[in-house]
């Protein structure tokens, strides 16, 4: 759970004030979510169009008034990663859905994310649901029902739109032109646990990000581990929901100064978040952050342990990475499973402005 101050804490409660709370209901069946399907063809701005269509139109003009707003409204950017016992959300939860349409949903996630950011959300969705049996679960509505769904202008081929969902350690926002995915900035992808098993599944949540940007710390000599040193592991990463204004100060150890095997690595690191889109916004992303790779920094501090404090920065003029193991659980079923937020940002495109 996201560490806030009293100010940020009382503009996140009047914030919620104007949301409303999702009922809670059996949901059992709602984890693992649907496999992973192509409805649409590969996920894409166009496929995206599509299953929204499709999903849009199971749902009265009444009904609709309640989660698409206008495109640069004021609340795209209230999003949290907090527990629906603390923040409501402004649009439509899973739990407020017919079983058709949260099928439509999960349809339209697949073609929005492609199957790495699928993954992502169902990771994030199956730990809240082995959180929904802790004694804190009542109190802080840990219940994988709980994520929300809302849409920014109105999906169209010819037109901007965008589209965000999350709940507890989840925060997507996706924003589209020209029927082509444009960024995900700014994106939350955090988990508790990260190690889990449920329902005979085996998970292992957020830990490929966790062990990738390890990867890049124990290619570096001695001394390029010490420029690295990101120093004080922070209670939060800095650029979370709420500090959209926020660009940290560089630190770490900048791009140029590495070995190619050793730059190579940094960029597998990048794209564990760059692939949570749809291969057609992140084979761009990707192409445009290796042009401008010499002007990014990579800052570590921890381990590769799952429940030890590990925070990783990596930066560039177009780019914010935050990963935080945070080395402590909120709920008690959770100890020693690991707890992890991170963040993905484009500074200079956020909601695709």
């Amino acid at each position: 759970m996201k560490f806030v101050s009293s100010a940020a804490l009382a503009l996140l409660l009047s914030t919620s004030a104007i949301g409303h709370e999702a009922p809670n209901h059996a949901h059992a069946a709602l984890v693992p979510i649907p496999t992973y399907a192509q409805p649409y063809g590969e996920a894409s701005g166009q496929a995206a169009l599509q299953a929204a269509e499709a999903l849009l139109g199971t749902f009265s003009d009444a009904e609709k008034a309640g989660f698409m707003f206008d495109l640069h409204a004021d609340i795209r950017a209230g999003w949290s990663n907090l527990p629906a016992g603390i923040v409501s959300r402004r649009g439509i939860s899973i739990g407020e859905m017919s079983e058709e349409q949260r099928n439509l949903l999960f349809a339209f996630l697949a073609s929005s994310l492609g199957d790495e950011g699928y993954e992502s959300v169902a990771e994030v969705i199956a730990a809240e649901a082995f959180l929904s049996t802790d004694r804190r679960a009542k109190q802080l509505k840990w219940a994988p029902e709980n994520y929300w769904l809302s849409f920014y202008g109105t999906p169209s081929a010819d037109t901007a739109w965008g589209w965000q969902f999350g709940g507890h350690h989840l925060g997507l926002n996706i924003s589209i032109d020209g029927n082509r995915v444009q960024t995900m900035s700014p994106s939350f992808i955090g988990t508790e646990p990260a190690i889990f098993t449920l329902n005979g599944v085996d998970y292992e949540a957020v830990r490929d990000m966790h062990l990738a940007g390890y990867a890049v710390f124990t290619a570096l000599n001695a001394e390029q581990q010490a420029r690295a040193d990101a120093g004080r592991v922070p209670e939060d990463v800095l650029t979370g929901p709420g500090n959209d204004d926020v660009i940290p100060p560089v630190i770490g150890l900048s791009a140029a100064e590495m070995t190619a095997p050793q730059q190579e690595l940094l960029l597998v690191a990048i794209k564990e978040w760059i692939s949570v889109q749809p291969n057609e916004n992140a084979d761009l992303r990707m192409q445009a952050l290796t042009d401008e790779l010499a002007d990014i920094s990579y800052a570590w501090t921890g381990s590769d342990e799952v429940n030890t404090p590990t925070y990783m920065r990596i930066q560039g003029p177009s780019l914010i990475i935050e990963m935080l193991s945070t080395g402590g659980n909120v709920g008690s079923s959770a100890v020693g499973a690991g707890h992890y937020h991170t963040m993905y940002r484009n500074p200079t495109f956020d909601y695709g402005k």
